[in-house]
């Protein structure tokens, strides 16, 4: 219980990535949706020194099914279908860097929603 309380407050306390205003984040959680909106660290080196933070959205059913269709037969293709769509911050920049590039994919692929169900009979 306490964890999430933690959580909570660390929320409140958020640091937006350089370039982002709140009015930015604000309209960007309006139009998403409230707890589809994320800051991201990514990882740009080996050694987990260098660091930049993103924000990123949580990929939508239109999205997963662009990214899905490309899967198999273009794999770099499905990639930055995700990225262009899931990205809303610094996306120039994650273009353009292969090792943005990768972590800002592996930042959306975590975010891919997947729900459990309960199979009764």
């Amino acid at each position: 219980m306490a964890e999430k309380e933690n959580i909570k407050k660390t929320d409140k306390k958020l640091v937006l990535p350089e370039g982002v205003t709140n009015a930015m984040f604000a309209a960007w959680k309006e139009r998403y949706g409230q707890k589809k909106v994320k800051v991201a660290t990514l990882y740009l080196d080996d050694e987990e020194t260098e660091t930049m933070d993103i924000v990123i959205r949580v990929p939508d059913r239109n999205t997963m099914g662009e990214f899905e269709k490309w899967i198999d037969k273009s794999p770099n293709k499905a990639k930055e279908i995700l990225i262009k769509a899931c990205v809303l911050s610094d996306k120039t920049f994650i273009l353009e860097n292969d090792d943005a590039f990768f972590a800002a994919f592996s930042a959306a692929a975590e975010l891919i929603p997947v729900r459990k169900a309960i199979i009764k009979n």
